[in-house]
């Protein structure tokens, strides 16, 4: 996959969707720091030089974009595996969470966006950036676990070779979405908790997380069962 490699950039994930609209595809944004990072629903995603941020262009009418989006974290949690020894999972839908003195601290994120045919997926890694102190509770570096610098590259470098051989496995149908789905669910540390979700729409619904699948959670409410798509999960036990 091309790399196009940027020293600062407002947002990886806004200019990838510049380049796709011009009809480019199967690409890589690469930036050592984002002054306008963006997370979900148009949080701020702080990108201060030392993190790893990243973006991908694929082409939605090549690559189902339900599996995509549980096969990143997959791949982002399986590279990760290599520099730390501590417990490693997906928060729903798709934070990349470190245990750490038996508290999950947040090591990265993804924002899919889906556009005509094509998707944009953005990655952010705490790397050796310095975490800011208003989420220090909530969020750490590969850095401070470790106690040394970690090489960026390298981490996106193995992390593209996973994915494309995943994709390549999929294509040849070695393996089938659903041996995707399984993976992903055994990182998950969602399902069986006792969940908050917000929605877009600013509704909470709150409930225990039976299953997770390629529509997102299945949660057992006061209602009822309910399938949520998407939210900000919080976990609450």
């Amino acid at each position: 996959m091309e790399i196009i490699h940027l020293s600062e950039i407002n947002s990886t994930n806004d200019y990838a969707k510049e380049l796709a609209k011009e009809g480019k595809r199967n690409f890589v944004v690469l930036a050592d720091k984002q002054n306008n990072g963006k997370g979900r629903w148009g949080r701020v995603w702080y990108s201060d030089e030392g993190g790893l941020y990243f973006s991908m262009v694929l082409d939605s009418k090549i690559y189902n974009p339900k599996v995509i989006n549980l096969l990143v974290p997959i791949c982002i949690i399986e590279v990760l595996k290599n520099y730390v020894d501590k417990e490693l999972g997906i928060k729903f839908p798709n934070d990349i969470m470190v245990k750490v003195n038996n508290n999950y601290k947040k090591l990265g994120g993804i924002l899919t966006e889906l556009i005509d045919d094509y998707m944009v997926i953005g990655i952010g890694i705490n790397v050796n950036n310095k975490i800011r102190d208003e989420i220090r509770e909530i969020a750490i570096s590969l850095k401070e676990i470790t106690g040394k610098e970690i090489d960026k590259v390298e981490i996106l470098s193995n992390f593209l070779k996973i994915f494309e051989n995943y994709l390549e496995k999929l294509k040849n149908k070695e393996i089938d979405d659903y041996e995707i789905l399984k993976k992903y669910k055994k990182y998950s540390i969602t399902i069986g908790k006792q969940v908050k979700i917000l929605l877009s729409n600013n509704e909470v619904v709150t409930g225990k997380v039976y299953d997770i699948d390629f529509d997102g959670v299945v949660l057992g409410t006061e209602e009822g069962i309910e399938k949520i798509p998407s939210g900000i999960c919080i976990h609450v036990r």
